[in-house]
């Protein structure tokens, strides 16, 4: 018993950070939220609307069944994001590679995923999707770049409409892939800590 409770509590090690092997939902709480709402793992969503300067405005929680559900801005065109206004999510506290689920991709609705270190700032390094394909839809795997690593943001593409507005769904955190030398370590510790219990079990 010991010893397998032993080996568990070692292997659990792996995704032992907050920040690994994670999944952020953005479709609770509901309704109006106010210029900036918390999440798990520290990261905090903005709404802002894009001007010269950029002004915060409300978000908005929406959860609506289908693939209506994520974080919005209020009284946008069906309280979603459009091109006249953007989520941002401060992603600071997150260490590793990461994928955005976007929802209400219906009729071809695209959207834009950029990077920044200004809060209220869009941010230079964008990555559009102009056809997502699917709904809802989930980017390829965003790593942040080493100098604009504290913002990601979501804005729509197309007119400020209804017909061109998305939500943004989820987050979800990539762990990285050991490589053979790490798990080489990982095992070894494992089979030797398992060792020690065992001999201490047996004495």
């Amino acid at each position: 018993m010991k010893l397998k409770l032993g080996i568990v509590l070692l292997s659990s090690m792996v995704c032992a950070s907050p920040a690994l092997c994670d999944t952020i939902n953005f479709n609770n709480p509901t309704g109006t939220l106010g210029t900036s709402q918390s999440y798990s793992d520290g990261v905090t969503a903005y709404g802002f609307n894009i001007g010269t300067p950029n002004t915060a405005t409300d978000l908005f929680g929406k959860n609506d069944g289908g693939t209506e559900h994520g974080v919005g801005i209020a009284g946008s065109p069906d309280n979603e994001i459009t091109s006249a206004n953007f989520v941002q999510l401060d992603i600071a506290s997150i260490m590793d590679p990461f994928t955005l689920t976007i929802g209400s991709t219906q009729d071809n609705q695209g959207f834009s995923v950029c990077f920044s270190n200004t809060l209220g700032m869009l941010g230079t390094s964008c990555t559009s999707y102009t056809d997502p394909g699917t709904d809802p839809f989930t980017t390829a795997v965003l790593t942040k770049p080493a100098t604009l690593d504290n913002y990601v943001s979501v804005t729509g593409i197309g007119p400020a409409d209804a017909y061109h507005n998305v939500l943004l769904d989820s987050m979800t955190t990539i762990a990285p892939t050991p490589e053979p030398g790490s798990l080489f370590l990982l095992g070894t510790g494992i089979l030797g800590a398992a060792g020690a219990i065992r001999r201490r079990f047996v004495a």
